[in-house]
């Protein structure tokens, strides 16, 4: 979903500035009244949840790949102005360190994924969750289904930026930019989230806030109860699902995945939730799983023995998960409307100038999440060695954001015109519904 450079006429990808910047400024001055010592590690950490679970991509129908957001859990917890936040500087950390999203398209992806996908994700979660108790399984649900739908209508909103500029922007009847109409635009994108990605961001969401309801209740009263210490109140908790539910939620999504990736394949074996397996090298495959299974079985127990206990358990998470990340590169094919210049003439036998012109207007210092050592980023090299240089970079955006995201806020925080009005201890509501 990140839009790369090219893609987007310079003139429409700074336009959506306009709507983009002035949400910022209005999140900034709206989450700025509740940032402490308690709320700015979280939403730090929040941050970094949304860029690591950027890094999975997933085979989707259609033979492209795509990936969660998780801009509805933050919503959820934090509110969506605080997602706001957290997502958008995510995105931006992504497009200048590691070249994924452009520059020139920052606006438009912090617009999307940033601003769209949030706010719609909390409003569907308030509309399906009702009055129900904050711990109840009614809200989980609501979860699931809310970033399900919040991550394809931001996903719609990618299919309609790209499709309209071969009709706003062209030149001797050739597209200067995106040469994908809305008539390809639109079903790719769709198929590709309704059947794939925003089944995984559903599940990834249910599962957070089942997560946060039996660990850290605490995070789902409003903000300004969190920043004094308030607690959800007694009697609220209802039987939470067990993990057999979790288990069959994840198998079906798999075989949604499978039957609809079979479908699009035109019923071709190799062709399992619609990549093309057969380009894939399995001896590199399994060499590569093993380096990370080795790397994890050291590295994980040593980060919980050597981090402070404050930050014990989340680190240990994060550092697993980055390990992890690599599985990622499993997945042949690249996302919908992602693709390089070479892509693009491979299927229309032409490059746009526009394009052409664009696309190598930046360079990330870690472009493509590959650290900038023959060791890592030879294109000959086995895959294992693409996989370590891929947690490398995982585990610096991590430990960057974090510490961006915590500077930031603590900035915003020492800049507060005033102090923040006394805080009154009022009746347990979700952190987004009092901060809203």
């Amino acid at each position: 979903m990140h839009i790369p450079d090219g893609y987007l006429s310079p003139v429409f990808s700074l336009s959506t500035g306009v709507l983009t910047i002035p949400t910022w400024a209005l999140a900034a001055h709206r989450v700025r009244s509740v940032l402490n010592n308690r709320t700015i590690p979280l939403l730090s950490i929040f941050a970094a949840f949304s860029f690591t679970i950027m890094m999975f991509n997933i085979p989707v129908p259609g033979g492209t790949t795509a990936h969660a957001v998780g801009g509805t859990l933050m919503a959820i917890v934090l509110g969506p102005w605080a997602a706001v936040i957290g997502v958008s500087i995510a995105l931006i950390i992504q497009a200048l360190f590691f070249g994924d999203g452009g520059v020139l398209a920052i606006f438009a992806n912090c617009l999307n994924m940033g601003i769209l996908l949030p706010f719609m994700g909390y409003f569907f979660y308030r509309l399906i969750a009702g009055r129900s108790p904050l711990l109840s399984v009614r809200r989980i649900w609501a979860a699931g289904i809310a970033s399900y739908l919040a991550i394809t209508v931001a996903a719609v909103a990618v299919g309609v930026e790209l499709g309209v500029q071969p009709l706003l922007f062209s030149e001797g009847g050739r597209p200067l930019y995106s040469p994908y109409g809305l008539e390809a635009t639109l079903p790719a994108m769709l198929l590709s989230h309704l059947f794939g990605a925003a089944l995984v961001e559903g599940l990834v969401t249910a599962l957070g806030l089942a997560y946060i309801q039996k660990n850290h209740p605490y995070f789902l009263t409003s903000l300004r109860a969190f920043v004094s210490g308030g607690n959800v109140e007694r009697g609220e908790q209802t039987r939470m699902p067990q993990w057999q539910i979790y288990s069959a939620a994840a198998v079906g999504i798999i075989v949604v995945l499978l039957i609809a990736g079979f479908a699009t394949s035109g019923g071709s074996i190799t062709h399992l939730f619609g990549a093309d397996w057969s380009s894939v090298n399995w001896a590199d495959v399994g060499m590569m799983l093993l380096i990370v299974l080795i790397l994890a079985l050291v590295l994980v127990p040593l980060g919980w023995f050597l981090l402070p206990s404050s930050i014990r358990n989340v680190g240990t998470a994060f550092l697993a998960i980055a390990i992890i990340a690599p599985l990622g590169l499993i997945t042949p094919g690249i996302a919908f409307g992602e693709g390089s210049s070479e892509d693009v003439e491979q299927v229309f036998h032409y490059v746009p100038k526009g394009l052409q012109q664009l696309e190598g207007i930046f360079s990330a210092p870690l472009a493509g999440y590959n650290i900038p050592l023959p060791f890592f980023s030879d294109a000959n090299a086995p895959l294992w060695h693409a996989a370590i240089g891929y947690e490398l970079s995982g585990i610096i955006g991590i430990l960057l954001l974090g510490g961006i995201v915590f500077g930031l806020l603590t900035l915003l925080k020492r800049l507060r015109a005033a102090p923040s009005e006394p805080v009154e201890t009022r009746q347990a509501t979700p952190a987004s519904e009092t901060n809203s």
